[in-house]
């Protein structure tokens, strides 16, 4: 019979990444990494830092959950700043 330090000994220990220092850190490098586009990491901080990381949650899981050719345009797409259609032109 092993004993309980051995049998742990034996697990893969989970490689965490010592670069993400926040939840905003985490979901850019959680969507470039599900895009495919880690060079774009920059550019998903940045967008995340704007909307907010729930805001960041919730449309990356619409985006897994549809069928699209480039997710990474998508993303960007359904971020970006819209101005108010109600404004009044002056």
């Amino acid at each position: 019979m092993q004993g309980i330090g051995n049998i742990l000994k034996g697990k893969a220990a989970i490689e965490k990444n010592k670069n993400i220092h926040s939840d905003i850190h985490y979901w850019a490098d959680t969507i470039s990494t599900a895009f495919g586009e880690r060079k774009k990491f920059g550019m998903y901080l940045g967008i995340i830092k704007r909307i907010g990381a729930a805001e960041a949650s919730r449309v990356f899981s619409e985006i897994k959950q549809s069928d699209c050719a480039n997710p990474g345009k998508l993303f960007v797409w359904k971020t970006k700043k819209n101005p108010p259609e109600n404004k009044p032109k002056i």
